[in-house]
């Protein structure tokens, strides 16, 4: 009997194992859903890039530097309070109700846009009888979808969402095909200020990082960080001293995040208003660099901006972290 039972259990075990492998085989024999190309191109080659829906409009305009390509987004919102990005309301908005935002994109918007040229559909629907357009939300279009790549522009007519919420049906113009697209790339777009908006201030990992130099005035420091501590830092005349005040400082400066972008300073900042210079390094190669200005807010709550590599533009910082910043600055130039 217990010689029965032994060979019971491992033919049990032999057939769940032979079902296993048999069910992923055919598993992996079944054809994949493959996405529909609805226009080619690459990312490199994008221009511009809006969305317009009743009460909110974004474009992107493509840039390039130095430091390589950017986007300036530029957003409308209707019917909301017309108050700065990140602010509470300090005055009654006006009749129109429109904010107006202007900002700069890097990373999230490099990647919304590789996913717009060449840009795929989830499936393709063909060219759809007038009649039946409204099956699909595409009799009255909820917005409107363009992107212009190497001197040609692409467009879609936004419709309804799929039953299963997570695409949208899209009449593209060139040709008149319906079809289902990723319901993300057009979020990404409706809610640019809050998803393609670089808050970041650099592009880099701080563990990249092996050395900075810190300017303010006419004073100025290098520190290297402590090989054996990530994030240990020390002045380069003892690179194998902890510097405590360094160390603390840095950790401070690591929590200036991005509220808002200034594309024109009303009073641009003053060499005298520097509250530090920040020069980042791997090596000897420069990774990147940020500013911080302090300026004039509302009286007891200081007004910080920033600008840095990534940011190009002037922005504005969260205070609180800072202000923290700005005074402690004094004691690494004693």
């Amino acid at each position: 009997m217990k010689s029965l039972t032994v060979h019971l259990a491992l033919f049990a075990l032999s057939s769940a194992l032979a079902l296993r492998v048999w069910t992923r085989a055919d598993e992996e024999d079944k054809p994949r859903a493959e996405m529909v190309e609805v226009w080619g191109g690459a990312a490199e080659s994008v221009e511009a890039v809006s969305y317009e829906t009743e009460g909110r409009k974004v474009r992107l305009e493509a840039k390039k530097d130095a430091g390589g390509r950017y986007y300036v987004a530029r957003m409308e919102k209707h019917n909301v309070p017309a108050v700065p990005h990140g602010h509470p309301p300090t005055s009654t908005p006006p009749a129109s109700g429109t904010q107006k935002l202007a900002f700069v994109g890097v990373e999230a918007a490099g990647e919304l846009v590789e996913k717009l040229a060449p840009f795929s559909a989830l499936r393709a629907l063909g060219k759809v009888p007038a009649p039946r357009l409204a099956d699909f939300g595409l009799d009255k279009p909820e917005g409107t979808l363009k992107v212009r790549a190497a001197g040609k522009e692409h467009v879609l007519s936004i419709g309804a969402s799929t039953p299963g919420a997570t695409e949208r049906y899209a009449k593209y113009g060139a040709s008149g095909e319906v079809f289902a697209i990723p319901g993300d790339v057009l979020q990404s777009l409706e809610f640019a200020d809050s998803r393609l908006m670089q808050r970041d201030l650099h592009g880099f990992e701080m563990d990249q990082v092996t050395r900075i130099t810190l300017t303010k005035g006419d004073k100025k420091r290098e520190l290297v960080r402590l090989a054996d501590k990530k994030q240990g830092w020390a002045d380069a005349s003892s690179p194998t001293k902890p510097d405590e005040t360094v160390i603390n400082w840095m950790t401070k400066l690591a929590r200036v995040r991005v509220t808002e972008y200034v594309e024109n300073p009303s009073a641009k900042p003053r060499p005298e208003d520097a509250v530090v210079r920040v020069e980042y390094f791997a090596d000897r190669k420069s990774l990147g660099f940020f500013e911080l200005y302090k300026g004039s807010g509302q009286p007891g709550e200081p007004k910080y901006l920033g600008r840095s590599n990534l940011t190009r533009w002037f922005v504005e910082v969260v205070a609180s972290a800072a202000e923290q910043v700005d005074q402690d600055s004094g004691a690494l130039f004693k």
